[in-house]
């Protein structure tokens, strides 16, 4: 009798293309405010599309700042969990409450988001995915392609791309017997059916390949290869510049500027002094460290302080309550550019004597 054999013998599993960048496995309907946004509002939208946060959008679209309800009933996971619904709904609907409560619900979201935003490229691989959220301690990243958001991944999104997984091949059939302990014993690839070798005389060695061709082809595919290998390098130098700038961003945002640090600094402006100089850095920050970007500094604009934040911003404040009273001027300046965009900013403390003006006799 013929033996039939089945499709689900001899088809091939399936196999689902595994996801490997941002944009493979980000959520694309993205929930946003604009700003201006009233809290209370939020708090219904948050209740509405069940989301924890959700991007602020300036009014030409461009990210400025993110809002997570840990913004508005703290950061403590049990205490949020135990109260989130309750209390967003009391934000929501506007239910007499405590004063702090009602208060909330009419400030705006530019009021309470968190900002600058960390981002990611459509095309970061996961890895970089899982080391931003790991170093940053976050649950969610913006997805960025060509300066426009496309997207939002999140934890659960890399959590459900790594638990993917290509089928296993069947096992192969046990061993059994002697033959399956004297196999793992050898730790050979031993099967039943394979022959025994043949016995008789030993045979001389397979005499070596002969070497492929010396030929301009050869040669110019190990000038890709290097090429390749030197342009796979550029992309992993920039890849780690970038989470070393927003690491700096975020440090120099939460650190506050110490009474040690500040003499540390004088001591160091009046050695340079010394040394004949007429003035000193005190610090160099990414431009994004200013609320706009460093654009004001960049063309002089006689408010850029007010666009400072965090750690330069405490220094600007020192400068102007104890050092401007003496003399000293702060001047702020770029001091690097990135392929023609600028990139770090510059404070430095200036005591040389203002030039004089000259007059028509």
């Amino acid at each position: 009798m013929k033996r039939e054999t089945s499709s689900q013998e001899t088809d091939p599993p399936e196999v689902a293309k595994r996801p490997e960048f941002a944009r493979d496995i980000m959520t694309r309907d993205v929930v946003s405010v604009p700003v201006g946004t009233l809290v209370r509002d939020l708090a219904a939208l948050l209740l509405e599309k069940n989301v924890s946060a959700v991007p602020v959008l300036a009014p030409d679209h461009n990210l400025v700042g993110m809002v997570s309800d840990g913004d508005l009933i703290g950061r403590n996971d049990a205490d949020r969990i135990a109260r989130r619904d309750w209390w967003l709904t009391e934000i929501a609907h506007g239910q007499p409450g405590p004063e702090k409560l009602a208060s909330i619900g009419e400030r705006r979201v530019e009021e309470i988001m968190r900002a600058p935003v960390l981002t990611i490229d459509a095309w970061a691989p996961l890895a970089e995915i899982a080391k931003m959220l790991g170093v940053y301690d976050i649950k969610r990243l913006p997805v960025m392609q060509g300066g426009d958001m496309v997207g939002i991944v999140s934890r659960s999104d890399l959590v459900r791309a790594l638990a993917t997984q290509t089928p296993a091949p069947k096992p192969r059939e046990p061993l059994s017997g002697l033959l399956s302990l004297f196999t793992g014993m050898m730790q050979t690839d031993v099967r039943p059916e394979d022959p025994p070798e043949a016995s008789g005389p030993a045979s001389a060695p397979p005499s070596a390949p002969a070497p492929p061709p010396v030929t301009a082809s050869a040669f110019r595919e190990l000038v890709s290869a290097s090429e390749q290998t030197a342009r796979d390098a550029a992309v992993e130098a920039r890849h780690n510049a970038e989470l070393e700038r927003l690491r700096q961003i975020k440090a120099m945002l939460l650190e506050h500027l110490d009474n040690q640090v500040w003499s540390q600094l004088l001591e160091r402006a009046k050695a340079a002094a010394a040394q004949g100089e007429t003035s000193f850095e005190l610090i160099r920050f990414p431009c994004d460290l200013c609320s706009d970007g460093g654009r004001k500094i960049d063309v002089a604009e006689g408010d850029w302080p007010t666009t400072l934040r965090g750690e330069p911003a405490e220094m600007y404040a020192r400068w102007e309550r104890e050092l401007r009273p003496s003399g000293f001027r702060l001047r702020a300046q770029m001091a690097e550019y990135l392929d023609g965009i600028p990139s770090r900013i510059s404070l430095a403390l200036a005591w040389a004597a203002p030039e004089a003006k000259l007059t028509k006799a």
